[in-house]
């Protein structure tokens, strides 16, 4: 739902050197080199992050993404298209354009074996409206449930770089709704799976979906 890649390798996967993205894969910019992802380096690395994003990625701000518990591949992607500046975000931006291919590779295999944060207080009503779309999706309005490719418990898929939306940050989790169902594409492999799947959504229906999945466990 947040952010995947390009369908085939997983985006930001590592290519051997010399060679550059796959066919159907990520623009060669994007791919990463690098050797087995160090963990404990990546907790050493991350320490810069528990500003924003909260110790061990377990974020307390409703506005900022928690990172424990993402795929890497996802993670991986995020600061690699931030360190492109494709993306937009000052703080990421700047903050990614201090990573190497390594740092990246490290820090998204530490928050990758963390669990995600407690979920976060929603409405009851809005909560079930969101629980609804995103299991069953709405035949009617031919709405695809966020099920089919997030998992039933929205941890995603690391595989085809689908991300874990499960206890998202309530209000971040609407604004990158918003982001994917309005915002045309900038130049990046954009989901157009998740533009064609949140087009028949409104407003109402979104904020149902960022209270389902901020409260998911």
């Amino acid at each position: 739902m947040l952010w995947a890649g390009a369908q085939g390798t997983p985006p930001g996967d590592a290519a051997p050197a010399g060679q550059g993205a796959p066919a159907g894969g990520p623009p060669p910019g994007l791919v990463l080199k690098f050797a087995a992802p160090d963990a404990a380096r990546g907790q050493t690395l991350s320490r810069s992050c528990a500003g924003c994003h909260g110790p061990g990625g377990v974020s307390a701000q409703a506005s900022v993404p928690g990172l424990a518990g993402q795929i890497p591949s996802y993670t991986r992607f995020q600061l690699s298209v931030f360190r492109a500046k494709l993306r937009p975000s000052a703080v990421m931006q700047g903050v990614a354009s201090r990573l190497s291919d390594q740092d990246i590779a490290d820090l998204a295999a530490y928050f990758a074996a963390g669990e995600p944060g407690p979920a976060w207080a929603a409405d009851p009503a809005l909560r079930a409206r969101g629980a609804a779309l995103f299991q069953g999706g709405d035949n009617d309005r031919n709405v695809i449930a966020c099920a089919v490719c997030h998992g039933e418990d929205g941890r995603g898929a690391d595989r085809q770089g689908i991300a874990s939306v499960t206890n998202l940050a309530p209000e971040y989790g609407l604004e990158i709704l918003h982001e994917f169902r309005d915002t045309p594409r900038f130049g990046v492999p954009h989901p157009d799976a998740m533009r064609i799947a949140l087009k028949p959504l409104t407003d109402d229906d979104l904020k149902a979906l960022a209270a389902y999945i901020s409260s998911m466990k």
